[in-house]
C-alpha cells in the first residue's frame, strides 16, 4: 500500500460514503499523519483523476463510485458563472441560489434550465439590463409568466426576484441550504414550473451526499416560513439531525407532494 492509499483508506474510515470538504480532509490528515495543506490538495487531485474520489462540487469530494444516473457536475453551470461574473464587475448586490447551485443532486440535468437570481428591492430591472444581452430574462414572475417565457425562449431563462435583503450567500451564490430553501420554497408555491418530484430528489440527494449545516439550513427554512416542512422532508428522509430539527413538524399540501416522492424512494 502507497501513501495515497493509506490515505484514502484514512478518509474512508472516517467519512465512509459521506461527502466532505477539501479543507475537512486537510484537518483530518494534518492530524493523523502530519501531512501539510499543499500535500492533503495534491492528494485530492490525484485520487479524483484515478476515480478513487468523485469530485462532486468546487472542493466536494467523496470516495467510491458515482450513483447510476447522478451527473458529476461543476459547482455552478457555465452560463451562471458567466451570469455571476457580469454581475459581480456591475457592484450589483446578487444572490444566484435554487436549480442553479444544484445540479450536482439533479438525477439527469435538463437541456434547458430555469435559473434564480435573487436581487435587492429596486435592483431587478438593473439585473436584467446587465444580463439581458446574453440570457432572456424576466423580473419578479408569476408562475404562468415564466411557462409562457420557457416555452418561447431557445436557451435557459434566468427569474430575477427583488427581496428587501439576501442573506445565506457568498460572493453571488447561495449556500446549498440556502438554495434547498428556496428550490422547495419556489417549487411548492408555483413560482416557477419545477417538479415536485425533481425537487424530493434533490433535496434527498444533497441530505445524504453533502455535509449539511443543519443549523443554517433551519435559519435559511425559518425565513421564508417553512422551518416546519423541512423538518417533515428530514424525518421523512430518516436523517440524522440535532433535537431542535426534529420539533414542531408541519405537514401540508406543500410539502406533501415531495414526502410522496421521498416515500417512493426517488
Amino acid at each position: 500500500m502507497d501513501w495515497m492509499d493509506a490515505a484514502l483508506k484514512i478518509l474512508e474510515e472516517k467519512f465512509g460514503s459521506d461527502s466532505f470538504y477539501a479543507a475537512d480532509a486537510v484537518d483530518l490528515l494534518e492530524r493523523e499523519v502530519g501531512y501539510r495543506s499543499g500535500t492533503t490538495y495534491r492528494l485530492l487531485k490525484e485520487l479524483a483523476e484515478s476515480g478513487k474520489l468523485i469530485k462532486i462540487g468546487y472542493g466536494i469530494y467523496r470516495s467510491g463510485k458515482p450513483k447510476e444516473g447522478w451527473v458529476i457536475s461543476s459547482f455552478l453551470p457555465s452560463s451562471m458563472e458567466k451570469a455571476k461574473n457580469l454581475l459581480l464587475e456591475r457592484g450589483v448586490e446578487f444572490m444566484i441560489t435554487g436549480p442553479s447551485v444544484l445540479v450536482k443532486y439533479m438525477h439527469l440535468l435538463p437541456r434547458r434550465m430555469i435559473h434564480l437570481i435573487y436581487t435587492l428591492k429596486g435592483a431587478g430591472e438593473h439585473v436584467a439590463e446587465i444580463l439581458g444581452a446574453e440570457f432572456e430574462v424576466l423580473v419578479n414572475p408569476k408562475e404562468e409568466e415564466v411557462k409562457v417565457a420557457f416555452d418561447i425562449a431557445k436557451g435557459d431563462l434566468v427569474v430575477v426576484r427583488e427581496f428587501s435583503n439576501i442573506f445565506g450567500g457568498k460572493e453571488g451564490v447561495a449556500s446549498v441550504e440556502r438554495a434547498l430553501v428556496d428550490l422547495y420554497f419556489e417549487s411548492t408555491r408555483r413560482r416557477i414550473p419545477f417538479p415536485a418530484d425533481e425537487t424530493g430528489r434533490i433535496i434527498l440527494s444533497a441530505l445524504r451526499n453533502t455535509k449539511i449545516d443543519f443549523a443554517k439550513l433551519n435559519k435559511s427554512a425559518s425565513r421564508r416560513g417553512v422551518e416546519g416542512e423541512f423538518r417533515a422532508i428530514i424525518k421523512a428522509a430518516g436523517i440524522d439531525v440535532p433535537v431542535n430539527m426534529t420539533e414542531e413538524v408541519k405537514v401540508n399540501r406543500h410539502v406533501e407532494s415531495v414526502l410522496s416522492a421521498l416515500r417512493r424512494g426517488i
